[in-house]
């Protein structure tokens, strides 16, 4: 008697657990967004939050692989003076005399009232190698004119990604390694940054997403080694002692699969939402890029990791290097491009529970 009902308390728990899994599920929602004007239609565009409810993307690649990048400067309003949400180009000759080159596979941060960007990639004609880029750029979002920064990074790079983790610094993480640019109250500067732990060492095209302002943190998650392997693992830095930590999944929770150029915002406190990237065939690359249109919310607890798989029903199609951005209760979905159909996108998705 006494095991029978064990067993039913058991089997009730599972019951509840799962009825509360599919209610947190089901409190998400995707909807895409009525165009009011044109849109970024681009994939691995440089795009970053401000605090006023405001979405900076610059560059990316207009199209197939072989069609150009693009230096152009977008804004999204979460509410215009016509209470609409949408996207506006910012012209070229508003921007000052001096303005980054198009690029792809550059990395943004937001700091104070301004847009920092680090290198990237200019593929340059077919054919060709194109151009690494090892500048940085400082876009003021008063006057939304560009200067270019008086350091620059200690290597061209691309595929790198970049978060603000204290009032004056910011970590960019690269396969090389973590450089850490910090402003002493009079310049800036660029290093290599010593750290201790299990980091992503050698892992390029990684989401990552500040886990808030006054955290000093950074998730750092998927990613693709120079032998084409790709990762599951989820990284925190912490920017105080400049420690990673590799994350461990909770036993018997699901959790992605291996994957590349996913995006990743920041939800809470402790929480981050990832969708999308490309896992691979049986075949590897040469089998191509396989598409994921998952969105999954991660919650982290001190060195465990929990994923739930979230708003399961209407979502975008699945796609690779596109931007996801938070503003207020909002994440806003642009971009990126489905390396099976090859469309590149411009539709303007919205996430929110």
């Amino acid at each position: 008697r006494s095991k029978m009902q064990s067993h039913r308390s058991a089997a009730f728990l599972h019951v509840c657990v799962f009825i509360l899994a599919s209610q947190q599920a089901s409190a998400w929602t995707w909807s895409s967004q009525a165009p009011i004007n044109s849109a970024p239609k681009v994939s691995g565009p440089a795009c970053s939050a401000a605090a006023d409810d405001r979405i900076i993307l610059f560059g990316g690649l207009t199209d197939l692989i072989g069609s150009p990048t693009t230096h152009d400067l977008w804004v999204y309003n979460k509410v215009n003076e016509n209470n609409d949400s949408g996207w506006e180009m910012i012209e070229r000759r508003k921007q000052g005399i001096s303005r980054p080159i198009p690029r792809m596979y550059a990395a943004s941060v937001v700091l104070d009232n301004s847009l920092f960007l680090f290198g990237g990639w200019n593929p340059g004609e077919p054919g060709s190698e194109g151009i690494f880029l090892d500048d940085v750029w400082r876009l003021s979002l008063k006057s939304m004119k560009w200067d270019r920064n008086e350091v620059s990074l200690p290597y061209p790079m691309s595929r790198h990604t970049a978060c603000t983790v204290g009032p004056d610094t910011i970590a960019i993480q690269t396969h090389k390694g973590l450089l850490n640019m910090s402003f002493d109250g009079r310049m800036w500067s660029i290093k290599e940054q010593p750290t201790i732990g299990e980091g992503p060492d050698g892992l390029s095209m990684c989401a990552s997403a500040s886990l808030g302002d006054d955290s000093g943190k950074m998730l750092v998650f998927g990613g693709s080694t120079k032998t084409q392997e790709l990762s599951s693992a989820a990284f925190v830095l912490d920017a105080k002692s400049w420690t990673w930590n590799k994350l461990q999944s909770k036993e018997g929770g699901e959790a992605p699969n291996p994957i590349a150029s996913s995006s990743a915002a920041f939800v809470n406190g402790n929480q981050c939402v990832v969708f999308g990237g490309a896992t691979l065939g049986s075949e590897g690359y040469a089998g191509g890029l396989i598409p994921q249109d998952d969105t999954w919310l991660c919650t982290i607890e001190d060195d465990l990791v929990e994923w739930q798989r979230i708003a399961t029903e209407g979502s975008p199609g699945g796609r690779v290097a596109a931007s996801l951005s938070a503003i207020d209760d909002e994440l806003i979905l642009q971009g990126g491009w489905d390396p099976v159909s090859k469309e590149t996108y411009d539709q303007t998705w919205v996430l929110k529970k």
